[in-house]
């Protein structure tokens, strides 16, 4: 298993996926291995989707971030998802609610001016927009 890197960015993704019988598997990557299960016993697919969402949002804001030169202590990102019911069962509503700590009030607009684009160009963001509605709320503790 590897990935095409092209000027320093990763171009392709390759992994391997194994089930057995009962609804369990394992992700297999050049970088590691994580369990996979339908029933509950560990992560399922859409909690490695939505984590894969949060981690996107989150290199692309820290990305805008950075060029803008805004700190901040930490972040959270908390993600509520609904499916629809009919087939195909794609999400419907997706709302992130992003928390952060050490933000001088002087910079809040512009974390959340960072956020807004964030999720703009996060492919992630936008490849779940095709079928969603998306909300989110900035909070500064």
């Amino acid at each position: 298993m590897s990935s095409k890197i092209c000027g320093g960015k990763l171009m392709a993704y390759n992994l391997k996926v194994d089930f057995d019988d009962s609804l369990e598997g394992v992700i297999k990557t050049s970088k590691g291995n994580v369990d996979i299960s339908f029933s509950g016993k560990t992560l399922g697919p859409y909690d490695y989707f939505l984590g894969g969402y949060c981690g996107c949002l989150h290199s692309t804001f820290m990305g805008i971030a950075k060029k803008k030169k805004v700190s901040y202590g930490t972040v959270n990102y908390e993600v509520y998802g609904e499916k629809r019911d009919e087939t195909p069962t794609t999400l419907k509503y997706l709302k992130t609610t992003i928390t952060f700590t050490g933000v001088n009030e002087e910079d809040q607009s512009k974390i959340t001016k960072s956020m807004e684009l964030a999720e703009r160009y996060c492919s992630i963001s936008v490849t779940i927009s095709k079928v969603a509605e998306m909300d989110f709320e900035i909070i500064f503790n």
